[in-house]
């Protein structure tokens, strides 16, 4: 026991002090990086969708992709409103959709945008919501647009959510245009936050789902 506990120690300090070197702490930074990046190649898709947490950056890149395949739908999921909108909406103010906006002023047809709702938001509902419409459209390709900061996390996630009975699989692309970069995410005050946080919630992910 003694000896075990010793050995861990050892290679704690070792770690350590390769860390302390610059040249090794950004390799094994942006291997993390890289690593929560993962993203598949794009590809022909009869639903183009985006997580509701890429914002901007998921629009502009999910327009980019409409762009080359027009006949593809588009997707906006849509998560349930804030105590606040439920307020307003009430009071019969009914504030707009600034995605689908956003992708209409982009060019993506407004009849051919699909409106998904999303439960809270989260990757869970999510990702939960996308195979119940692959469930109900059997057949059809998907492609999500994600954020690169949780593009492996949210791919883990659509395929445990995804149906089993030979559906094409979900392919998950990451947008270049959000801020966080794989090569230097920990250099900006926002992004280096933005990773670690990933970094805590992936290594969650594979504890309670390690396949």
């Amino acid at each position: 026991m003694r000896r075990a506990f010793r050995t861990t120690a050892i290679v704690a300090l070792f770690c350590i002090c390769g860390l302390a070197v610059p040249r090794v702490r950004h390799a094994v930074l942006r291997s993390g990086g890289h690593a929560l990046a993962a993203s598949d190649a794009a590809g022909p898709a009869d639903l183009l969708a985006m997580d509701v947490e890429s914002g901007g950056a998921g629009v502009l890149y999910l327009a980019d992709l409409h762009r080359s395949q027009p006949a593809a739908a588009v997707a906006v999921l849509v998560p349930e409103g804030t105590r606040v909108e439920r307020e307003l909406h009430a009071r019969g103010i009914v504030l707009p959709n600034l995605t689908f906006e956003a992708l209409a002023q982009l060019g993506v047809p407004r009849d051919g945008i699909v409106r998904i709702p999303a439960g809270e938001g989260g990757t869970t509902e999510t990702t939960a919501a996308l195979g119940a419409w692959a469930r109900r459209n059997p057949g059809k390709r998907m492609l999500v647009v994600v954020g690169p900061s949780h593009g492996r996390r949210f791919r883990r996630a659509l395929l445990r959510a995804w149906p089993a009975d030979g559906q094409p699989p979900p392919r998950v692309v990451t947008t270049p245009y959000a801020m966080f970069r794989p090569e230097d995410w920990w250099q900006s005050r926002t992004t280096l936050r933005e990773g670690l946080v990933e970094l805590q919630k992936l290594a969650l992910d594979y504890a309670g789902h390690p396949w």
